[in-house]
């Protein structure tokens, strides 16, 4: 039962991870990081995939620590980003179980650095490598519907970078 839970909360992370690479708002982008951070760590959670469920779940902080900078216009402190990468770090490291547990380490920093740009167009290209990284260790622990999700990563922050950056740059 848990299996299919995870597999059906990994299709639902789709959705989110399509609007969030199609928008040019990076406060919606933020919302939309908050609903596939939470269900993706619950899709892990549910795998026994405890290290990829870690660094979901400091994303999911992290998320909604930049939704509220980004909606209010704060000034993000210097020394955020650095805690952020630095609390993925360490959620990896005690997470370790294998190998294959440091793929979800390279996959964070990703994250970490991606959640934090100002510029929906950086966040792009960041997530774009993010669910390449990602996608080996769905292939390892067998996280299906993740899996799945993490290529769709790939493919709309494509998507998004030809359509919101490089055409719209094209046409002015």
């Amino acid at each position: 039962m848990e299996y299919i839970i995870s597999q059906i909360l990994g299709g639902i992370v789709f959705v989110f991870v399509f609007l969030s690479m199609q928008t040019k708002n990076i406060t919606l982008v933020m919302i939309c990081q908050i609903g596939c951070n939470a269900l993706g760590m619950a899709s892990y959670v549910l795998l026994d995939g405890f290290s990829g469920a870690a660094i979901y779940m400091v994303a999911t902080l992290q998320s909604i620590i930049y939704f509220i900078i980004r909606r209010n216009n704060i000034k993000e402190p210097v020394w955020l980003r650095v805690v952020m990468i630095s609390a993925y770090i360490v959620c990896s490291a005690v997470a370790i179980r294998g190998a294959i547990d440091v793929i979800p380490m390279i996959a964070a920093v990703l994250c970490a650095l991606g959640i934090s740009q100002k510029k929906p167009t950086n966040y792009r290209v960041i997530m774009l490598l993010n669910g390449v990284t990602w996608s080996v260790y769905d292939i390892f622990i067998g996280a299906n519907t993740m899996l799945a999700s993490h290529i769709f990563t790939f493919g709309a922050a494509l998507l998004g970078i030809i359509r919101l950056d490089i055409l719209k740059k094209e046409e002015k």
